[in-house]
């Protein structure tokens, strides 16, 4: 359950349509994240295009259950996989599109992702030498830089969810065969959940 919160949390960082947003102020980037709490591990976002298309890889153990695998996100379908374990996965239309019009702006999607958790924009606050918009409730808090979530503290179902950025190269050049679908991988198609 919390590597689905998570892949939609990450989603949402790299939430890729057809409208005329651009979801993040940077051009290109790849973040490398840790997580600890319910789930123990690490994660790397990659993004392109203003976010428009986006990988999140993660590695993690959660309930004792080691889980690797990858969420690409191309408009309005995202596909989840893991290239080593099994020649299945799943797609499903991204769930921040919901309800997202052409005005969509950077704040209306993170309002929609992240005022659906409880968390409400109070501030500004320094991480990783960066200014970013400081979201709280009495769950914890998100830190959002640009539109990319830098940090991330959170109380939900009884379960700690710890998201933390380690490192950060913006606009930089990267292999795009990252936004391709496998070969070799059968997709089955499951219905798309909202926030």
């Amino acid at each position: 359950m919390l590597v689905i919160i998570l892949s939609c949390i990450a989603i949402s960082m790299a939430l890729g349509q057809s409208l005329t947003l651009k979801p993040f102020g940077l051009e290109s980037g790849i973040i490398d994240y840790k997580f600890s709490g319910a789930q123990e591990g690490v994660g790397t976002l990659y993004f392109d295009n203003f976010g428009l298309r986006s990988n999140m890889y993660l590695d993690v153990i959660e309930g004792g259950k080691h889980q690797k695998g990858y969420t690409l996100t191309l408009g309005e379908d995202q596909y989840m996989y893991d290239l080593e374990k099994s020649k299945e996965g799943i797609k499903m239309r991204n769930p921040v599109y919901k309800d997202l019009d052409e005005n969509a702006t950077i704040e209306t999607i993170l309002e929609k992702v992240y005022g659906k958790m409880g968390l409400k924009k109070t501030g500004k606050a320094t991480f990783l030498g960066k200014e970013c918009d400081l979201w709280k409730s009495e769950q914890g808090e998100a830190l959002i830089w640009q539109g990319l979530l830098l940090k991330l503290d959170l109380d939900m179902y009884g379960n700690s969810i710890h998201q933390e950025a380690t490192a950060m190269k913006m606009n930089v050049p990267f292999d795009t065969s990252l936004f391709e679908i496998p070969e070799g991988i059968e997709f089955t198609e499951m219905p798309a959940f909202s926030f």
